[in-house]
């Protein structure tokens, strides 16, 4: 037996020397850098390490180690197998920010109405599949470090003892070493399918993350339990903030279809297994050619709230929610930026460009012979007559020949565009329900951004108020910051807002864009101080801009047909959509509608 350290400083020494073979048990070619070892428990909360002897942080990859807490728990011993643990953290699950929301994901799915639990039943799942692995496969003696912790503990939530029985029942361990003598039949039998699905799915984990949560489900559903369980094994969390400061990853928004297959309680897998064994294989009514039922894909989406383009996509705020439990610190704003960003790249288009023709003069370089049956304009009489007074055609004729000189290539120079919102009391919060108008908003922007054009964006809510960009900008966030806010205030978008000075700023020709609903036609007709209908102001803008502008209007056709062709007069397109979802195909055909790729007017 390995000689007991004492201080806190031999401690240190042991498992730093321990780190090279904790990393070996895994790849001796994983990359990590040692451990950040706090001599002292007030060392470690300033890493964020709270309740554990232990933690990992995704962000920098690191692992944080508090060795006053491992002499606390008796555990100085066993280095090798805590360190190797919190390796696998890294190398094993969740290994990285975009696995460790697909656990969230799944599992939030299974633990609907609980989903604040998730981060804990996660921690809890990773574990086991991680020491199972170092147990069985790498050989690690991890039952005498958890006999160890668990000496004298007292256990008096379910959840506890039905986590800490199924790892009696992944190593063989006698019934009560771990989880004490109070377990009922339901936990037993609960345990035993734990520790069958941790086996099954030790490769593909992320399958059996909702399955997990499943089973773990009664045991969270009371408040009082589920406390009491975190209180009692708090001393095993050292994964539940691993996403903490984290980057938004993005592509989280999407439904994933393959995830609903997994959200199925194991206790209901084999009670079917049980009936279809005892029925020789058939199932009532299967012999008969009657399928068992099972919700269609898009009834699954449906029931959990799909929504944007075929409905595949979360409601914002639950994904604000998903990915704020992932990283509490994470800022709002970056991640509804992120949500409509991601909803908008698969439909991002070609945005409309100009043919900028390069400056040429030209100049001479030199002479050639002229020869008969060349054009007799070409010919140079000072230089034929400078080569010889004798004038012999194709022998002492002369020609100029000239060059271009040519300032710069040409190349395409796209439309810059002005993007104005309807953010009135009528439209949604962007951030709390799915808004088709900035979905549609922020595909044109991007699509103008990627193609090298300056974007200015307008949220107006007026009479109110108005939240734009600095005039036209080339940066991402500030557009889509702009657009994903929220006003409220007003009827409609405010006409007079187009009086921006910034249009005379700019030196490209610049599309204004403007969604609104058929109340864009009061404010209109509405007047200024100056007594002038707000439609001329329109006009003069779409002058100012020079590259042509449309309406968006969810609305009929057959409303406001004088307001309409007084528009068309102008020069203005408008273009209906009678449901919000058809803004985003607007989007897409933008600029095959009204542009052919010279960027002029089809």
């Amino acid at each position: 037996m390995a000689k007991q350290p004492n201080s806190i400083e031999q401690i240190k020494q042991v498992w730093s020397a321990a780190w090279p073979e904790a990393v070996a048990v895994w790849n001796p070619y994983v990359t990590l850098r040692e451990p950040t070892w706090c001599l002292a428990s007030r060392d470690a909360h300033l890493e964020g390490l709270t309740s554990s002897f232990a933690m990992i942080r995704l962000t920098d990859h690191r692992i944080v180690i508090d060795l006053e807490s491992v002499r606390t728990n008796r555990v100085e011993n066993c280095a090798l197998q805590i360190l190797a643990h919190e390796i696998g953290h890294h190398v094993l699950i969740p290994a990285n920010r975009y696995d460790n929301i697909g656990v969230f994901r799944r599992m939030r799915l299974a633990l609907a109405g609980i989903e604040d639990r998730v981060p804990f039943v996660a921690n809890l799942y990773s574990d086991l599949i991680i020491n199972d692995a170092l147990q069985r496969i790498h050989r690690l003696d991890m039952a005498s470090v958890y006999m160890k912790i668990q000496q004298g503990a007292d256990i008096s939530s379910s959840l506890y003892m039905w986590y800490m029985r199924t790892y009696e029942y992944l190593w063989g361990l006698g019934r009560g070493v771990l989880s004490g003598k109070k377990q009922s039949p339901q936990i037993d039998a609960d345990a035993s399918l734990a520790a069958s699905l941790i086996r099954s799915y030790a490769r593909s984990w992320l399958d059996g993350a909702g399955r997990f949560a499943m089973l773990a489900y009664p045991y969270l559903i009371e408040d009082s339990e589920y406390n009491k369980a975190r209180k009692e094994l708090a001393k095993y969390l050292d994964a539940e903030k691993s996403g903490e400061g984290s980057e938004v990853a993005g592509g989280m928004a999407e439904i994933d279809e393959s995830i609903l297959e997994g959200i199925v309680d194991p206790r209901a897998e084999a009670l079917d297994d049980r009936i279809k064994a005892d029925s020789g294989g058939d199932l009532a009514g299967e012999g008969e050619g009657k399928e068992r039922t099972k919700p269609s894909s898009s009834d699954q989406k449906s029931l959990l709230g799909g929504t944007g383009p075929r409905q595949r996509y979360l409601e914002p705020g639950v994904y604000i929610d998903m990915m704020r439990q992932v990283d509490p610190t994470a800022d709002d704003n970056k991640l509804i930026i992120r949500y409509y960003r991601d909803i908008a790249m698969p439909y991002l288009v070609p945005f409309p460009v100009e043919e900028s023709l390069p400056l040429a003069e030209l100049l001479p370089e030199g002479t050639e012979q002229w020869e008969p049956g060349d054009p007799v304009e070409e010919l140079d009489w000072f230089e034929t007559t400078v080569t010889s007074p004798v004038v012999v055609p194709g022998i002492t004729t002369r020609r100029r020949v000239y060059t271009e000189d040519v300032d710069a290539p040409s190349k395409p120079q796209s439309y810059n565009l002005y993007v104005g919102i309807d953010c009135s009391g009528s439209m949604r919060n962007p951030r709390y329900n799915f808004s088709w108008p900035i979905c549609a908003g922020t595909i044109v922007s991007l699509s103008a951004l990627r193609a090298g054009a300056k974007v200015m964006g307008c949220l107006s809510g007026e009479p109110g108020s108005f939240l734009e960009t600095d005039g036209f900008v080339k940066s991402e966030h500030d557009v889509l910051n702009v657009l994903t806010s929220y006003l409220g205030t007003g009827y409609a978008y405010g006409i007079p807002r187009l009086q921006t000075p910034h249009l005379d700023k700019v030196k490209r020709k610049t599309h204004l864009l403007i969604v609104s609903d058929d109340d864009i036609f009061s404010m209109l007709q509405a007047t200024g101080p100056d007594g002038s209908l707000n439609y001329d102001i329109a006009e003069r803008a779409l002058l100012r801009a020079g590259g042509g502008g449309t309406f968006v209007l969810h609305s009929s056709s057959s409303w406001h047909s004088e307001g309409v062709k007084k528009l068309e007069k102008m020069g203005w397109a408008v273009h209906y959509v009678t449901k919000e979802e058809e803004m985003v195909e607007f989007a897409r055909a933008f600029a095959r509608q009204f542009y052919n790729k010279t960027g002029k007017r089809a």
